[in-house]
């Protein structure tokens, strides 16, 4: 695991390399004390894992995670004496907020996180690579999987009836007495509740991630590991989505069978 220490404090730098050796996997790459250093760093070396400071000089941290490769970006953990930031590290997927002066057992913890959400990247990456192989070698003379449930669901659009499949569906959100169902770039509403339009899909496509979440499995790009046991699911379109702890092993389970 390759990693990248940015802080502007270099007793900060020395404390995380300390408690770094602990660990016979965490190699530092190189340490930067500041946010255009470390995208300099980033573009030169294979990071795997930032450390990251929030205030520094120039380029905060927020602004480094901004600057990275939307395609491949490194993991990111806020390592910070600020806790006002810890919202905002949700929203730029960091995968873990480090309070300081870092202690060995919680730095510990944020490294596991990092080494199960890379551990995630890598089998998909396989999957993705399988995939490949397969329909190189006439994956389409495969049986195709027999589904059941609903084909078709109906939604309002303005004062109209639509009948939209539900294949098309990507995800469906409860809100307050109405469904909104997200297909695509279009986001139709449908009178109801979330469990009653989950008792009309198809099971084998269709699994509940959050009390208020639905999601078609197909859609599923990434699981990354989150706070407290949940989980954040990333679909192809790019949604992030707040998976609760109750369904994480569920969907876990449901990906391997796919």
């Amino acid at each position: 695991m390759n990693i990248l220490i940015v802080d502007d404090e270099p007793l900060a730098r020395k404390r995380v390399r300390r408690l770094l050796a602990d660990h016979p996997d965490a190699a530092v790459v190189a340490e930067c004390n500041s946010g255009r250093s470390a995208l300099d760093a980033v573009a030169t070396h294979k990071v795997d894992l930032i450390l990251l400071d929030v205030q520094m000089a120039g380029l905060d941290g927020f602004e480094v995670v901004r600057g990275l490769d939307a395609n491949e970006p490194p993991i990111v953990v806020f390592v910070t004496a600020h806790d006002a930031h810890a919202l905002r590290a949700f929203e730029v997927a960091a995968v873990d907020y480090v309070m300081k002066p870092v202690r060995k057992e919680r730095l510990a913890a944020a490294l596991d996180r990092a080494r199960a959400l890379l551990a995630s990247r890598a089998s998909a990456a396989v999957g993705e690579r399988l995939q490949r192989m397969l329909a190189e070698l006439g994956a389409e003379s495969r049986r195709p999987v027999q589904r059941s449930g609903a084909e078709r669901i109906e939604v309002q659009d303005g004062e109209r009836l639509l009948y939209v499949p539900t294949s098309s569906a990507d995800w469906f959100e409860a809100d307050g007495p109405l469904v909104r169902v997200h297909a695509g770039r279009n986001v139709y509403q449908v009178r109801g509740t979330l469990a009653h339009i989950e008792e009309s899909l198809d099971p084998a496509r269709f699994v509940r991630v959050h009390r208020s979440y639905l999601v078609n499995i197909e859609r599923v790009r990434e699981l990354q590991p989150w706070f407290g046991g949940d989980a954040i699911l990333v679909l192809q379109d790019g949604h992030r989505l707040k998976v609760s702890r109750t369904y994480r092993a569920q969907l876990r389970e449901r990906l391997n069978a796919v």
